[in-house]
């Protein structure tokens, strides 16, 4: 079966690229294989929830999900930075650039809208449950003939062959395609662990979204579509994660409320809680041939910023746009131009990205008493600078 394009990998990242590329063109014919079967079975919540930023929103518009996600969506008006025991809470406000700064949407939502406007998508064909069995980049299509440029090439677990100008690959952090094509990686452990789950509260949110720097950690406190309900990312070193998870709910509930430091007034875990190892991710170019890396499996950051899928939205518009600019001038979608383009443009975006949380996390983390004075009265002199405060307002929005 041939198609313009196959994405390996149908989840968040691989769904969310289908249908940004259906909105380029709907003569485009697509593919997504994915070894779960997304299509029978909803997803079930996980403990994550993802900060989207407005322009994100915006693009959730454009790929007609961002409706179906209200009912469920908290909405971030207010975001509150506060370092351990600093006199000084770095506020932004969402007035100041008209509008809020995003919203909080548990994973599963996002990933059945996205399931669910694919199903209504006549140009894109889904392979579930199905795995590839192999992956190759050469000159013969799917009925065996010559063709004068390479097309990528997967036969599937069920002895289909499909062919395509063009390969994303979607399949996650620990991309297994990065490591078929010996795509050199830089990987960071963090030995840190985020434990996530949700919580009830006595106080409303307000819409507020809290990153509480501390000692041991930094914890977000993050609003959801109700007013009393709020999801945690709790970050902790490794041998300390393991310990808390251990606790029995009081000793838990304790510990909690004392680094929310009451703000909410009391609490109570609603929610399973879940643990992730953070693990940054870089690959040294985002192709291979006929193949693109997208979102995680290309770049994934540390969670500081709360701006991993957000990142992943970035790069997948880059590619669209690219694919528009060589649909509009007549070439091919698989040109080496746009493969290049890609990856210079993609890899520069994830890059400030990268960069940005890498130094975020170890500024924080630090131990050092001259460096976290110099946060404390950093945090004061950007509350004072109105044009530095916008600034980092818009970058919050993703304005």
């Amino acid at each position: 079966m041939n198609f313009d394009i196959i994405i390996i990998g149908g989840s968040f990242a691989g769904m969310t690229a289908a249908l940004a590329l259906t909105q380029v063109s709907p003569d485009l014919k697509i593919a997504i294989v994915e070894k779960q079967n997304i299509l029978q079975f909803s997803r079930k919540g996980d403990g994550r929830a993802y900060a989207i930023s407005a322009v994100s929103l915006q693009f959730f518009k454009e790929i007609e999900i961002y409706d179906f996600l209200q009912s469920e969506a908290g909405i971030i008006s207010d975001i509150k930075i506060t370092d351990q025991k600093s006199p000084f809470i770095l506020d932004f406000l969402g007035e100041k650039v008209g509008g809020d700064l995003g919203q909080i949407i548990e994973n599963h939502h996002i990933h059945n809208a996205l399931r669910d406007k694919i199903l209504q998508k006549k140009n894109i064909t889904v392979f579930a449950p199905n795995s590839y069995e192999e992956i190759s980049f050469d000159n013969f299509g799917c009925d065996g003939e010559f063709q004068e440029k390479k097309c990528a090439r997967v036969k599937l677990d069920n002895n289909q062959t499909l062919s395509a100008k063009l390969l994303l690959a979607c399949d996650g952090r620990f991309s297994k395609l990065r490591e078929i094509f010996q795509i050199h990686t830089s990987v960071k452990k963090y030995q840190q662990t985020a434990i996530v789950f949700n919580i009830s509260h006595q106080i409303p949110h307000k819409n507020i979204a809290w990153e509480k720097f501390l000692r041991g950690g930094p914890l977000a406190i993050l609003p959801l579509k109700n007013p009393n309900q709020s999801s945690i990312v709790w970050i902790a070193r490794d041998e300390l994660a393991q310990g808390i998870l251990s606790l029995d709910e009081e000793n838990f509930i304790h510990q909690l409320t004392g680094k929310m430091e009451n703000i909410l007034g009391e609490i109570q875990v609603i929610s399973q809680k879940f643990s992730y190892p953070l693990i940054a991710v870089e690959a040294e170019k985002f192709f291979y041939e006929k193949m693109l890396l997208i979102g995680d499996a290309a770049c994934g950051v540390h969670p500081i910023a709360g701006q991993g899928f957000n990142l992943a939205i970035a790069g997948i518009k880059i590619l669209c746009d690219e694919i528009e600019k060589i649909i509009f001038n007549g070439g091919d979608i698989s040109s080496e131009n746009l493969l290049h383009s890609y990856n210079k443009k993609a890899r520069r975006n994830a890059k400030k990205m990268l960069v940005a949380t890498d130094i975020l996390n170890s500024v924080f983390e630090t131990k050092s008493l001259t460096v976290a004075a110099f946060r404390d009265i950093g945090l004061g002199l950007v509350n004072k600078m109105p044009k530095l405060k916008n600034f980092f307002i818009k970058s919050a929005g993703g304005f």
